[in-house]
C-alpha cells in the first residue's frame, strides 16, 4: 500500500519546479531524520508515523504496519497508485508509503526520492540444503525506487536510508508482487 499526499502549490512567486525542489529537499530531510530517530530504529512502522505526523498530519495516530495498511485498504482519503506513478509523486516531494501485511507483523516503507537504483549487493545468511548456514549475495532484481525501511528482522534488505531500493525490505519476487500503493488526499496546512 502506498499514502500519497497530494499537495496543491503554495500561491506564491515559486515556480513549480522551485515547489517541487523545497519539497523533494524536505521529504528527504524528514526521511533521514525518521532513520535516525531512535524509536523509529527497530520499527518500520514508527519511521513512516515520523514521516507522516511531520509532512501530512501531526495528528496521525500511531499504527502497526498491519493496521496503516488495513485502514489504507478501506479507501478515502488512500487511493492506490503504481509503484512507477508513487516514484514520480515522491520525486515532486509528496510522501509516498508502499506496504503489506504479514501474519505477526507487515512492512511499510516510504518512497525516497530521487533516481531509481539497482538493489542487492548485501550479504545474507541462509541454511542450504543440507541445514548448514551459508552466506549469500543477494542478487539485483532490476532498477527500482529508493526507500526509508526500518525493520525488527534481522534481513539486511530491511533497512535503508535511501541507499536500498523498495524491493530489497521484501527481498523475494513472489512477496514484493503483493506490495501495493495508495495516495492519501490530506495535507498539513
Amino acid at each position: 500500500m502506498a499514502i500519497v499526499l497530494i499537495q496543491p502549490f503554495p500561491k506564491d512567486t515559486d515556480t513549480p519546479g522551485d515547489v517541487y525542489a523545497k519539497k523533494v529537499a524536505r521529504l528527504k530531510k524528514v526521511c533521514d531524520e525518521a532513520y535516525e530517530w531512535p524509536d523509529a530504529a527497530k520499527a518500520c512502522n514508527k519511521a513512516v508515523y515520523y514521516v507522516i505526523t511531520h509532512l501530512v498530519d501531526e495528528k496521525f495516530p500511531l499504527r502497526t504496519a498491519n493496521g496503516l495498511i488495513e485502514d489504507m485498504k478501506k479507501g478515502a482519503p488512500w487511493k492506490e497508485v503504481t509503484l512507477e506513478e508513487g516514484w514520480k509523486l515522491a520525486n515532486q516531494g509528496i510522501v509516498v508509503v508502499g506496504g503489506k501485511t504479514g501474519d505477526n507483523n507487515g512492512h511499510v516503507v516510504v518512497i525516497y526520492p530521487g533516481d531509481k537504483t539497482r538493489g542487492g549487493g548485501y550479504e545474507y545468511q541462509q541454511k542450504d540444503k543440507t541445514g548448514k548456514l551459508r552466506k549469500y549475495t543477494m542478487r539485483s532484481h532490476g532498477l527500482f525506487p529508493r526507500c526509508l525501511s526500518r525493520s525488527s528482522s534481522s534481513w539486511p534488505g530491511g533497512v535503508s536510508k535511501g541507499d536500498k531500493n523498495v524491493f530489497d525490505p521484501w527481498g523475494k519476487d513472489d512477496v514484493f508482487k503483493q506490495v501495493k500503493h495508495e495516495p492519501s488526499h490530506t495535507s498539513l496546512p
